[in-house]
């Protein structure tokens, strides 16, 4: 058992560092499910997030508003099947966001990112939450309580 969840810490970590770090979203197959479901609500249609296509595509979108996004795994928390990372995502204002103009501000935001895997070790579910109001707040595209 220890050794499936191993290989299952591992694998995420490798998503992180090899494919969101580099920005080479072409690499995501190598640790998620061709039928990945993402539960993540990032303000689009319902399913739009799942899959391969669905990754490259958020991500993708992230890294052409963000080219240097880093995310580092603060902690983790593992059970069998699931691993829960606390995460630190930083980055830059270089493209546009949510139809936001760059403001090539930085910001600093912390989040929760749980994986589930599958038999063959590949990530076959995912749910996160990420400070998106200190990400709008710290990019001054909405009010932050210091304005």
């Amino acid at each position: 058992m220890a050794t499936i969840t191993a290989r299952n810490i591992s694998n995420a970590k490798k998503l992180i560092d090899e494919v969101i770090n580099t920005g080479n979203v072409e690499l995501c197959d190598r640790y998620l499910a061709a039928n990945r479901v993402d539960h993540q609500d990032y303000g689009l249609p319902p399913g739009s997030a799942n899959g391969h296509a669905g990754f490259r595509r958020v991500l993708g979108g992230f890294i052409e508003a963000f080219p240097d996004l880093r995310l580092d795994v603060q902690f983790v928390v593992a059970d069998d099947d699931r691993v829960v990372f606390y995460i630190s995502t930083t980055g830059t204002h270089r493209g546009l966001f949510m139809g936001a103009a760059p403001t090539s501000k930085a910001f600093k935001v912390n989040g929760v990112d749980i994986f589930r895997f599958d038999d063959a070790g590949k990530i076959s579910e995912h749910w996160g939450v990420f400070d998106r109001f200190g990400l709008l707040a710290q990019l001054c595209l909405v009010p932050s309580a210091s304005q």
